[in-house]
């Protein structure tokens, strides 16, 4: 799932278990305990299929039919293997699969290292940093809890803000939030997607 994760059964215990030979998979598909896991990542590879300790990515699909020349020629993709010890929420393993599916991209030149916005708790992903549509100048920010927790946060911004607000998808403001001129604190149920605006002020840290 883009902004969160299903728990399913290793086992094919029953008839639609074992009928469900392939599920739709984004991003990671991991195995773990309460003290360690592995995962599978990939970057555009959307069917996987489990049984017992063993993960199975589908590369290809080579149907016929609505086009009887689908996926024919080369196909570069990427997967990779990650493991970790320690409880599943500190795995990292959702920064991993995004750094493989958004890599970062090298130009010329040099600029002093400097993060324009952070969260303070790295279970609270920062999806998306755009300019608002309807041309005023406000940023929005798409946020979303990935391990399935109630959580505070606090975001972080190089740059100071005179009003943060509570947006709609649409990017229409529904509630103001309280700011402290580079920071707003949030407030996250269990996988909930949050759109931020904000209101840039003038100055720059």
């Amino acid at each position: 799932i883009q902004f969160g994760h299903i728990m399913r059964p290793t086992h094919r215990s029953n008839t639609y278990a074992s009928d469900r030979f392939e599920v739709c998979n984004h991003g990671f598909t991991a195995i773990y305990d309460a003290t360690h896991g592995a995962a599978v990542l990939n970057d555009c590879k959307y069917g996987v299929s489990m049984k017992d300790s063993e993960i199975s990515l589908s590369l290809l699909r080579g149907a016929v039919n609505p086009d009887p020349a689908a996926d024919r020629g080369s196909h570069h993709f990427l997967y990779s293997y990650y493991v970790w010890n320690g409880p599943f929420e500190k795995s990292g393993v959702v920064a991993e699969a995004a750094a493989i599916n958004s890599p970062v991209h090298v130009t010329a030149g040099s600029r002093p290292k400097i993060s324009f916005f952070a969260v303070d708790d790295p279970n609270v992903v920062i999806e998306t940093v755009k300019l608002a549509e309807d041309g005023s100048g406000d940023m929005i920010l798409r946020l979303y809890e990935s391990m399935k927790g109630t959580r505070r946060a606090v975001l972080s911004s190089a740059f100071a803000f005179e009003a943060a607000w509570l947006c709609n998808m649409l990017e229409e403001p529904k509630a103001a939030l309280e700011t402290k001129t580079h920071q707003v604190e949030l407030k996250l149920r269990p996988f909930e997607i949050l759109t931020l605006r904000l209101k840039k002020g003038s100055s720059f840290c």
